[in-house]
């Protein structure tokens, strides 16, 4: 055979990979391959970077999806009326239709992605676009945060690069920040961090929330007495008296479960509750703490209660 015809041979060669020639196409270029010891190398060849692509997985950070599908999401709803996504998807969904492409396909679709979130910053900044900025920080990564001078807040965040923000605790961006780190964050020491810093803000709503998810979830000792103490000043808030309910049942800590029973009967014995009293004599039944069971046992005597449930 010629060499445009090894050449034409060889331009089949992704379909053939792909089953998608012909029977008589298959054939012809069959044979020359069995005449073709060049072209049975490149075929070889070809057959590898194939399969180097059909085992290619595209596998960006969850955060990275996370914060990216929010910023396009946000972008493209102001950009609806030019629709100019649609039209570019449409167009890569046909141009990279065929199976030997798909897998580019998926790392350009991927890459349009990425890109159309993070170099389009001034579509809608006049509508929702404070609103987007504060959803992409409560999904962001926060590495480490610290306490600053005159009530500052440093905060170290991972996004697509790290970067530090910082500002005060009224600052509804480094609240929205501190909210996700406290539950989010994979570090313990940051959150204990973070559950530190908040402490100082827990007469607000949703800090005194963030410290009783704490307190009733994180896996840390340090995070959970770090979010109790913060929380003794509301202590008659019946939000935060179930949260030292549970924490007095079921904290392995014996000097936390002395605490909640101290903030839950910290005020006059004839006040506490039909709960409180329930779980006080729960407790009792429980309790292998001698130390604690003497306290439990007080409370109850002065509430005119009895140690035993019934």
């Amino acid at each position: 055979m010629t060499n445009m015809e090894c050449t034409t041979a060889r331009d089949q060669f992704a379909l053939l990979l792909y089953g998608e020639l012909s029977f008589d196409e298959e054939e012809r270029v069959e044979s020359h391959l069995d005449n073709c010891a060049e072209c049975r190398v490149a075929l070889a060849h070809q057959k590898e970077l194939h399969q180097a692509l059909d085992a290619a997985a595209v596998t960006p950070s969850p955060d990275l999806l996370v914060r990216n599908r929010a910023n396009l999401a946000h972008k493209l709803d102001h950009e609806a009326s030019r629709n100019w996504w649609s039209d570019l998807a449409s167009g890569l969904r046909l141009r990279w239709a065929h199976p030997i492409l798909q897998p580019l396909g998926a790392v350009a679709l991927l890459t349009v992605g990425f890109f159309g979130a993070k170099l389009t910053p001034n579509i809608g900044q006049q509508t929702g676009g404070q609103q987007a900025g504060l959803l992409n920080l409560g999904n962001a990564h926060v590495r480490n945060v610290a306490a600053g001078r005159d009530g500052r807040v440093q905060i170290v965040v991972d996004e697509s690069r790290e970067r530090t923000i910082e500002g005060r605790l009224d600052d509804e961006r480094i609240r929205t920040l501190l909210m996700a780190a406290a539950k989010n964050a994979p570090d313990a020491q940051v959150r204990e961090q973070t559950i530190t810093i908040l402490v100082n803000g827990a007469d607000a709503n949703e800090v005194r929330d963030a410290l009783v998810f704490a307190l009733g979830n994180d896996e840390s000792g340090r995070v959970r007495a770090k979010a109790m103490e913060g929380l003794r000043p509301y202590a008659r808030e019946l939000a935060v008296q179930q949260a030292l309910t549970e924490a007095m049942l079921r904290e392995a800590d014996a000097s936390m479960r002395e605490q909640a029973v101290q903030m839950l009967t910290a005020r006059q014995a004839r006040e506490l509750n039909q709960q409180v009293v329930g779980s006080l004599q729960e407790l009792m039944i429980r309790e292998d703490n001698g130390r604690v069971r003497e306290q439990v046992r007080r409370v109850l005597q002065a509430a005119k209660a009895s140690p035993d449930m019934y």
